[in-house]
């Protein structure tokens, strides 16, 4: 088994975890991804095959851009994406 490389005293194990981050604007999960974690600390990192698999799919990790609107978030009267005297405003 790999040496921890943070504590140098325990061996990596081998664990899933959801790998989350943002690639090229978009933020993206991976659940039950391969990882390594510490026995002694708890450093993990991510499986390097699966990072080298996983990048030429989803592009380059990248910060998030904050002059985008997020999506997901409730539309909201008064705030100006749309009118409250608008007809259908309460349909879904």
């Amino acid at each position: 088994m790999p040496i921890c490389s943070q504590c140098h005293i325990g061996n990596l194990q081998p664990k899933k975890v959801s790998y989350a981050n943002w690639h090229a604007g978009q933020f993206v999960v991976v659940p039950n991804a391969p990882a390594w974690q510490c026995d002694v600390c708890a450093y993990f990192e991510i499986d390097a095959e699966l990072m080298v698999r996983l990048l030429p799919l989803l592009g380059p990790v990248t910060r998030p851009d904050l002059t985008q609107p997020r999506r997901g978030q409730p539309l909201h009267p008064g705030d100006g994406r749309w009118s409250a005297t608008d007809s259908d405003h309460g349909r879904p």
